[in-house]
């Protein structure tokens, strides 16, 4: 065999105790990877069409070229420093080099970035093709260069960041302590491993190294092209390390040869991450509605253009937008215009509660093994989850039959690969995560891109969340993605906003409701429901109170309401207030006869997570579409809420009151009225939602949380107008048009706004202009990439002041320090420690810090808080006015 200089560098080592360092040869490591990538090709319509429009080239030429520089990912490991990271495997491969006495410090050795460093030796070792000029002078680079960067880039990126092409001729990457034999050496050892792949992807497609393969940062497409070619060629380098990829030392005759036997393993090892997807052929969407009839938009599904698009889905709450969604994406995913599903949804909450719908859709949608994930900062406590992991370790002979449904390990073991099964269930902020400077960051495009996006309660987000959304949608339309935007909720301006992010118009308003408009290809087409109506609607009652506070009349009549077996909801703006009515109605319960303490609730966010899965779960239990026990609404509750009862939640109510909100939010709230067909007591048979207003002109801390006045004062004047003009009736779906867009019209009313409405809302626009522009110049910044962490993550994704997270402690009879689940702190595991913190943290708003009101962060960022038991369960802080039940959470008591 004439000797290959390429097989003398290893490129995968494992420290070995009974053996010393067992390596894998370099050329093989890299056609591991290259094979995972073949097979994935093959196997997945949606990839090969992705990559074929991006490189405009046939099929044939574009899985050569595809492939061929997939291989050279390593480049950069054909060097001294990198082979010395692992001295035994080095001089294992290369007796004669690894001889050479060299200058080389360890430092050197140890910063050596291989990535980079391959843009850097293939610019180099080519540098007479890439430029021109005379002597060590050289002009500009030629577009040969700019054609070969494009694709070459994005692939030695794999490790986390993609290199600017100004790295092609850092001096950082030069050897200038190494003999002149080694540079050679090393030089030509490289060339023969191009040649190498010349003759095993690119001359059986009719191409050669004097090509030039199509230059992919011409077209407007050129960020999104490097995301999607960056991502696959990172997942299938993190499979191609996979232990399946046993390592060789040999050199063998027959590369070709080899790397088909590698194609076997490749297969292998795909099927067992679980990332290739197997769909069923579309059924329609009577499939997914268990025997129901297909109502509202539903009827709309097989209408819609089947080709790659936004599509924004507005319907009522409770109409079956997730469905719809569903059946639309199934349609997409059986034409190959995509792989998976990636849901995301505006909070924790609702993620959780998304996760088990969609257990049951993937049965129907995908076959053989399917891969549900669920990715936030908490999912890995979330129980749901827990069992989807479980599930691919059947423990029974017939397992494999009970697993269909799963959250394979590998795809569990990182929040990036939550885009890489078949259905990816998220918080919004890993998807908007995309698009930020993050290491990794075109691992998450690449998944989002070869899925279908469905993005729920779009409304929910702030200007700043817009900004980040707008590149997430820019870039899944130039990846040939596809989204799918739900909400019940959405004001005109915010629609066009959207569509443009997907270069389209929406020229004029269309006052249909339910309405889906789908963008494609610069065209938008509309389509509505106006011939099928559903019409609902709701009684209202207004209240004028002052704080928008019930009174003591009011608070009687929600106890006389559940004495009479009525479900009910008290929707608070602020978890102070909703904390504070809690108090006050437990108080006057408990002298009451009638009543039990179970038949009252809080639900807020400020609990430590295992509180807050336990008010989680019990108001599911007991206010859901199907009540755990028989009996859970055989008796009246009194829930008291916050914000998270408005959005994703499916619960249902027998009558709601409400603190005023912003028109959209309210529309959410009476969403929760009447919202499954059931046997209603006598006194609440039509649904009714009581609206508490303010009795004078100031909306005090609640203009703070809604950003302005105007939209709370002009949701108040619509509010009185129907109860002067329509009897207090709100009639759907018409008010969803009638109401929300002269509310958050941009234009001021032709009556006469307030002087303080309209301070306020200047000011409130300068503040999104602001936060827009914050937004787009993070995306395009240059800063060093930032890790992929829980923190970065919602630094990076959120605006504004972020929450604290407060860990409250306790010390015990033996003086240890406690959390409050009782664990101790100074005797956890390290491994143990940042997890059991996590779980005993609560958020609060930054305010809560200043003036010395907390105490300082520790070097880990971390504010503990001593508080004291007693014997009623509840803590007190030992330095300020703070407070925590199981019952309440954490709340602040000022003091006068």
């Amino acid at each position: 065999m004439t000797e290959k200089l390429y097989y003398k560098y290893w490129g995968k080592a494992t420290l070995d105790d009974e053996q010393g360092n067992s390596h894998h040869l370099l050329p093989y490591h890299c056609l591991d990877v290259a094979a995972v990538a073949d097979v994935w090709w093959q196997q997945s319509r949606d990839i090969s069409r992705c990559f074929m429009e991006i490189a405009g080239l046939n099929a044939k030429q574009t899985r050569a070229w595809l492939l061929f520089f997939i291989a050279l990912h390593d480049y950069g490991k054909f060097d001294l420093r990198f082979q010395r990271k692992a001295l035994e495997a080095w001089k294992a491969v290369n007796a004669e080099l690894s001889a050479i006495p060299t200058q080389l410090n360890g430092q050197s050795i140890k910063e050596y970035n291989h990535g980079s460093a391959g843009l850097y030796w293939f610019y180099q070792d080519l540098k007479e093709r890439f430029s021109s000029g005379e002597d060590d002078f050289y002009t500009d680079d030629n577009d040969d260069w700019a054609a070969w960067c494009s694709w070459l880039a994005p692939v030695v990126g794999h490790h986390g960041v993609v290199p600017q092409d100004h790295e092609k001729d850092s001096s950082k990457y030069s050897l200038p302590t190494a003999s002149q034999q080694i540079v050679d050496t090393f030089k030509q050892s490289r060339q023969h491993w191009l040649k190498a792949l010349e003759q095993l992807f690119l001359t059986p497609s009719g191409l050669s190294l004097s090509d030039t393969p199509p230059l992919l940062t011409t077209s407007k497409n050129s960020q999104s092209a490097a995301t999607m070619l960056a991502g696959f060629c990172s997942v299938s380098d993190w499979l191609g390390s996979s232990e399946l990829f046993t390592y060789d030392d040999q050199p063998c005759d027959d590369l070709t040869q080899w790397y088909e036997y590698r194609l076997k393993i490749a297969k292998k090892t795909l099927q067992e991450a679980g990332v290739i997807s197997q769909i069923k052929p579309y059924q329609t969407i009577n499939a997914l509605l268990n025997g129901y009839p297909p109502r509202q938009v539903q009827c709309l599904v097989e209408r819609l253009p089947k080709v790659q698009g936004l599509t924004l889905i507005e319907a009522s709450t409770g109409s079956g937008k997730t469905e719809t969604a569903l059946a639309y994406a199934w349609q997409l995913l059986t034409l190959g215009l995509a792989d998976s599903i990636v849901f995301a949804l505006p909070t924790q909450a609702t993620a959780n509660a998304m996760l088990k719908r969609l257990e049951k859709a993937a049965l129907l949608l995908f076959a053989n093994q399917t891969n549900v994930v669920l990715a936030h900062g908490r999912a890995k406590y979330e129980q749901n989850f827990i069992d989807l992991k479980l599930a691919c370790h059947p423990h029974t002979a017939q397992g494999q039959e009970e697993a269909w449904v799963q959250c394979g390990n590998w795809l569990a073991q990182s929040r990036k690969r939550v885009f890489l099964g078949q259905i990816g269930v998220c918080t919004v902020d890993q998807v908007l995560v995309s698009v930020l400077p993050v290491k990794h960051k075109f691992v998450r495009g690449f998944g989002i891109g070869r899925s279908v996006l469905i993005i729920d309660e779009v409304h929910a987000y702030d200007s700043y969340m817009y900004g980040l959304l707008d590149a997430v949608l820019e870039q899944q339309r130039l990846a040939g993605g596809s989204a799918i935007l739900l909400s019940a909720t959405l004001p005109f301006h915010q629609k066009a906003q959207l569509a443009k992010a997907w270069d389209c118009e929406l020229a004029t308003a269309n006052q249909a409701y339910p309405l889906i408009s789908h963008c494609s290809a610069g065209k938008t087409a509309l389509f509505d429901l106006t011939e099928q109506p559903e019409p609902t609607s709701v009684q209202l009652e207004l209240i004028k109170t002052p704080h928008l506070l019930p009174d003591d009349d009011l608070i009687q009549r929600l106890l006389d309401a559940v004495v009479l077996g009525a479900q009910v909801c008290l929707v608070c703006n602020l978890v102070a207030v909703a904390q504070q009515l809690y108090q006050q109605i437990l108080d006057r319960i408990e002298q009451d006869q009638r009543f039990s303490e179970d038949q009252l609730l809080l639900f807020h966010s400020r609990f430590i997570f295992a509180d807050r899965q336990k008010k989680e779960q019990a108001v599911l239990n007991l206010f859901g579409a199907n009540p755990e026990q028989a009996d859970a609404r055989s008796k009246g509750h009194l829930l008291i809420a916050t914000q998270v009862v408005e959005q994703s939640l499916d619960l249902d109510f027998d009558w709601l009151i409400t603190q005023l909100c912003p028109v959209d939010l309210l529309f959410q709230r009476m969403g929760r009225l009447h919202r499954h067909s059931r046997s209603r007591p006598e006194h609440h048979a039509q649904p009714v939602c009581t609206v508490l207003l303010p009795t004078e002109e100031d909306y005090e801390l609640h203009e703070l949380i809604y950003g302005n006045s105007r939209v709370l004062w002009r949701t108040q004047q619509c509010l009185q107008k129907a109860e002067q003009e329509t009897k207090s009736q709100v009639s759907f779906p018409a008010a969803y048009r009638d109401w929300i867009e002269p509310v958050y019209s941009e234009e001021t009313w032709p009556e006469d706004e307030p002087e303080w409405v309209l301070k306020s809302y200047e000011a409130y626009e300068e503040d999104c202009w602001v936060s827009q522009m914050t937004a787009k110049r993070l995306i395009s910044s240059n800063m060093n990439e930032l890790s992929d962490n829980d923190s970065n993550v919602s630094a990076l994704t959120r605006d504004g002041d972020m929450n604290l997270n407060v860990t409250p402690f306790y010390t015990d009879m033996q003086g240890e320090r406690c959390l409050l689940s009782g664990e101790l702190i100074d005797k956890l595991d390290e491994s143990k420690r940042l997890e059991a913190v996590n779980l005993n943290s609560v958020a609060v708003p930054k305010n809560w810090g200043k003036h010395g009101r907390l105490p300082e962060a520790d070097k880990d960022g971390l504010i503990w808080l001593a508080m004291q038991i007693d014997s009623d369960g509840c803590l007190g802080a030992e330095q300020g006015n703070y407070f925590y039940h199981s019952n309440t959470g954490f709340k602040r008591v000022e003091r006068i």
